[in-house]
C-alpha cells in the first residue's frame, strides 16, 4: 500500500490505537506528516483520519476496525515520519512503539509492549501489564505503572513517579519529586538534587546518588539487609539553598546512599 502523505503545518497530535502491532515513530519533518504500511495484511481494516483541533493543529488518528484479529495478525507494522515536538499516544493488547527524534508529551498503554524513545519534551505516562521501558531524556514527569518490565532513563527533568511489582529501574538523573514502590527488583537512581524523594521497596537492592550543594534529610530502614549512606542524618546548609528529603524504605535489600558530583538542572 502507497504511503500516505498529510500536511501538518503547527500543532500536531497523534492517537493510535491497535490490538497487537508496532509503530515506530521518526520526528524532525517540519510540516508533513507520513504514515507507512511496512507490514500490514489488510489495509481496508486500519482506520486512518486527520481532524482540525480547536485553536490550530491536527490530529491523525489511526485505528482497527477489522472483525476479529489472530496471532497472526501481529505482524502490522506501521513507521509514522513527522515534525518534531508531536504529541504520541498509543494503546493496544499487545504493541510496542520506537521514537527516534524529540516527540513532545508521550501516553502509551498496553498489555503486553516495550516502548523506546529518544527524548520526549513533555512528560510520558506507561501502563503496562508486561514490558520494557528504554529512553534517554524526559523532560516533564516520568509516570509508570507496570506488572513487570525493566525501566532505563538516562535523565528525568520534572519527576519520577513509578509503581512496579517487578522489574529494575534505573535512571541517571533525576530532578523534582521522586515516588517509587517497587515489590521485586533493583532501584537505582544516579543523581538526585532537590525535593521529597520516596522509595519504598519489597525485594531488591536500591542505590541513590545525592548530588553535592543540597541540604539532606535523610529517613534509611531496611528490615532485612544492610544500610549505608556516605550523607550525615543532616548535611548542610546548603549554599545554593537547595533541599533534598529522602526516605528509603526496604524489606528485604541493601540499601546504599553516596554523594555524587555537583551537576546541572537535567
Amino acid at each position: 500500500m502507497e504511503p500516505i502523505v498529510f500536511d501538518t503545518p503547527g500543532r500536531l497530535e497523534v492517537k493510535v490505537a491497535l490490538p497487537a502491532g508496532t509503530l515506530r515513530v521518526e520526528t524532525g519533518h517540519a510540516g508533513r506528516t507520513e504514515l507507512l504500511f511496512q507490514k500490514v495484511k489488510a489495509p481496508k481494516d486500519l482506520d486512518v483520519r486527520l481532524d482540525d483541533l480547536a485553536g490550530g493543529g491536527h490530529r491523525l488518528s489511526i485505528g482497527y476496525k477489522g472483525a476479529k484479529f489472530g496471532f497472526h495478525d501481529r505482524e502490522i507494522v506501521l513507521a509514522l515520519r513527522c515534525p518534531d515536538g508531536t504529541d504520541i499516544e498509543m494503546s493496544g493488547g499487545a504493541a510496542d512503539l520506537t521514537i527516534v527524534g524529540t516527540a513532545g508529551t508521550v501516553d502509551f498503554r498496553t498489555g503486553s509492549g516495550d516502548l523506546a524513545f529518544d527524548q520526549a519534551t513533555g512528560s510520558v505516562r506507561v501502563k503496562v501489564g508486561s514490558g520494557d521501558v528504554e529512553g534517554r531524556r524526559v523532560g516533564g514527569v516520568f509516570t509508570m505503572h507496570g506488572a513487570s518490565g525493566d525501566i532505563r532513563l538516562e535523565a528525568v527533568g520534572g519527576g519520577l513517579v513509578v509503581k512496579t511489582a517487578s522489574g529494575d529501574l534505573s535512571v541517571g538523573a533525576v530532578d523534582g519529586d521522586v515516588t517509587v514502590t517497587s515489590v521485586s527488583g533493583d532501584v537505582e537512581l544516579g543523581s538526585v538534587r532537590e525535593g521529597h524523594a520516596q522509595i519504598r521497596s519489597v525485594s531488591g537492592d536500591v542505590s541513590v546518588g545525592v548530588a553535592a550543594g543540597a541540604e539532606v534529610l535523610l529517613d534509611v530502614r531496611a528490615t532485612s539487609g544492610d544500610a549505608r549512606s556516605d550523607l550525615t542524618m543532616v548535611e548542610g546548609p546548603a549554599s545554593e539553598g537547595r533541599r533534598l528529603e529522602l526516605t528509603v524504605v526496604t524489606v528485604s535489600g541493601d540499601i546504599r546512599i553516596r554523594r555524587v558530583a555537583a551537576r546541572e538542572p537535567v
